[in-house]
């Protein structure tokens, strides 16, 4: 009799805390002006591509380093955020040749191909990116291109590495669909399916798989097919994106000049923000 009793009352005690734990919630940026945070984007990247009959493997690690600060938030709680590259960092290999390049050491091989790498990605340390998005995380537009005009071997949080949240309340277990541009220049687009896995103290997480198809990049006649998915870690009192992690396959057949090239590109990143 008296295990039951501790049995029922410790039921009572568990039962309501479950409740609360499935009550839908609005999952938003609830950013304020003057915020800052710290970025750290790490991508391995393997391409290989066909040339006249001739295959090329490109392996490529990058990490790149930028602060963001929360420039304005407007009466529609549309939010304008400033976004550096503090630092970066790039090791590439391609048909056994190595570039490294450091933004804080000077380049000292003597390598042109390294020198030439070197010389695009010193113009894009120290420079801003300006992103406006709403409050659920919907881009309404940014400068990327501007920055990015002459280089785009890096790419940060800017292109598209934060969530897109649903306009109403969810509950665990509940999923939602997106679609996104991440890269102005292009039309390929990304259709993923996200779902709220899991609310535990603070945060959450969020799991996605998505679709990627387009038919032109950067100007370029491309056919563009693939898939990612991966997980982040949102931090519930201002949406934010704490950590991410996110697999990619693609595949793609550029021309140019009437020639065509198969590529296949296969990309780990790994996103991490204090």
């Amino acid at each position: 009799m008296i295990k039951s009793t501790h049995l029922l009352a410790f039921l009572v005690l568990i039962i309501p805390g479950m409740i609360v734990a499935q009550k839908p919630v609005e999952l938003s940026y609830k950013l304020k002006e003057g915020q800052q945070y710290s970025l750290s984007i790490k991508t391995n990247q393997t391409i290989s591509m066909e040339m006249q009959g001739q295959t090329m493997v490109l392996k490529q690690n990058s990490e790149i380093f930028q602060d963001l600060l929360v420039k304005k938030v407007d009466e529609n709680k549309n939010f304008t955020l400033d976004i550096t590259y503090k630092k970066v960092k790039l090791n590439q290999n391609a048909m056994g040749m190595d570039i490294s390049y450091d933004s804080e050491k000077p380049d000292e091989s003597g390598n042109p191909m390294a020198k030439q790498v070197g010389e695009a990605l010193n113009k894009i340390v120290g420079s801003t990116v300006t992103t406006e998005m709403d409050r659920f995380g919907n881009a309404i537009k940014n400068n990327i291109s501007e920055v990015m005009a002459e280089n785009q071997s890096v790419s940060g949080i800017e292109t598209g590495m934060l969530n897109v949240y649903p306009d109403k309340k969810i509950k665990i277990g509940d999923t939602w669909e997106v679609s996104v541009k991440p890269d102005p220049q292009s039309d390929f687009v990304i259709v993923s399916v996200y779902k709220l896995d899991e609310m535990k103290g603070k945060n959450a997480q969020i799991s996605f798989e998505g679709v990627i198809t387009g038919t032109e990049m950067r100007g370029q006649k491309a056919s563009i097919q693939g898939t990612m998915s991966g997980k982040t870690q949102v931090e519930l009192a201002t949406g934010w994106v704490i950590s991410s992690s996110i697999n990619q396959e693609m595949e793609m057949e550029m021309e140019q000049e009437g020639m065509k090239m198969p590529m296949k590109l296969s990309s780990f990143i790994e996103m991490n923000s204090k």
